[in-house]
């Protein structure tokens, strides 16, 4: 009678803490659905900065959402989808129970032209990230050839044309400017077309940082000089060369 009394007050708590739990999980998902479907956690305003090249337009059909839709709880989705546009460097997205998500974004900068096929120019940036299509008049930026062509938005140049970038990026920004190209030869070395018409020999790819402070100083004696000699020859950064034809 005893076990049996003891057995009955057993059973009798198992089932109220079952009812405590099932009454606790009814009230999260009750409670998360009233929260989805209130308007006080909807969206109410979206922040967007950081563009420069892209659509707003653009940046909205990739977020997944938009104003009078149920705050998200997870954004890596949406972020996962900002950085697979090709003029994305990075995306970062914040969200406030307020109802205010804000997006910073920051954009690729143009370094360069790359053929995509004849007469048709992308823009590239220094990492080789391919951000557009070819465009028949893109912006005047130094173009690079003798290397294979471009793929589209979102890819990367191939190897042959690191080297070529590399130069671009250590150059400072006023001696870049000056270029109107760069290539590779059939060889493999580097020449350059400055938009004096002067052209750059720069050899191999090595010792890259020696041969632009070879170069930038050469060009500040020439025209200090007052010269425009054809070619500067940069290949030996210790001994360099100008000549004319």
């Amino acid at each position: 009678m005893s076990f049996d009394g003891k057995q009955l007050r057993s059973t009798y708590k198992a089932g109220k803490i079952s009812a405590w739990i099932t009454a606790i999980i009814v009230a999260v998902i009750a409670g998360y659905i009233l929260i989805g479907h209130s308007p006080l956690l909807d969206v109410e305003e979206l922040e967007v900065h950081g563009l420069h090249h892209l659509r707003l337009e653009e940046v909205e059909d990739r977020l997944g959402f938009k104003i009078g839709d149920p705050l998200p709880l997870g954004l890596g989705e949406s972020q996962r989808k900002l950085e697979e546009l090709s003029w994305v460097k990075t995306a970062d997205i914040d969200r406030s129970w307020s109802g205010r998500i804000t997006v910073d974004i920051s954009e690729y900068k143009p370094l360069a032209l790359a053929l995509t096929e004849p007469e048709r120019w992308a823009l590239v940036a220094d990492d080789g990230t391919v951000l557009t299509h070819g465009l028949i008049a893109p912006l005047d930026l130094p173009r690079l050839s003798g290397v294979h062509a471009a793929g589209s938005p979102g890819t990367y140049l191939s190897a042959d044309s690191s080297a070529l970038l590399s130069l671009l990026v250590l150059m400072p920004s006023e001696l870049g400017d000056k270029f109107f190209s760069l290539r590779r030869d059939s060889s493999g070395e580097i020449h350059g077309t400055l938009r004096t018409n002067q052209e750059v020999i720069f050899g191999d790819d090595k010792r890259l940082g020696a041969k632009i402070i070879s170069l930038s100083a050469m060009l500040d004696y020439l025209e200090a000089e007052k010269r425009t000699d054809d070619y500067i020859d940069v290949s030996y950064p210790e001994k360099p060369i100008v000549t004319n034809e």
